[in-house]
């Protein structure tokens, strides 16, 4: 699933804190694959002093757009589907979660998910051609 700087980090901030040992192992490694590298940080970030005097950090505006392909498995999808869940549940869904609560729990793609997605299938069918020629 290809997620944009913004997708990622809400997406990191919505990961439980508590559970399993085997959920807590499920979130560490999705942390690991959403969090944004040095080099994308250094890319992507930029410091801001706010009407406080306190400087803050944001996403560059032309940095909103690229994204980068994230491996969320069926176990981590499923958790991720449970916190947007129980966030609307408990009515606490941020506007800001809603495109993704959209995407993991209402099942909607992105045009570029639908692309993505056609792609794979045209593969896996040039395969199975592939495999039946003599």
């Amino acid at each position: 699933m290809k997620l944009n700087p913004m997708e990622r980090i809400t997406l990191l901030n919505i990961l439980p804190k508590e559970g399993t040992a085997t959920t807590l192992r499920i979130v560490r490694d999705m942390q690991i694959e959403l969090a944004l590298t040095e080099e994308e940080y250094k890319d992507f970030v930029d410091h801001v002093q706010g009407p406080n005097g306190a400087m803050n950090e944001i996403i560059k505006p032309d940095k909103l757009d690229v994204k980068k392909e994230i491996r969320i498995g069926e176990k981590a999808e499923d958790i991720v589907v449970t916190s947007l869940r129980e966030l609307s549940e408990k009515k606490q869904l941020h506007i800001s979660q809603l495109a993704l609560y959209e995407r993991f729990v209402d099942k909607k793609q992105s045009e570029e998910d639908q692309k993505d997605a056609e792609i794979e299938n045209t593969k896996a069918e040039e395969m199975k051609k592939a495999i039946n020629l003599p």
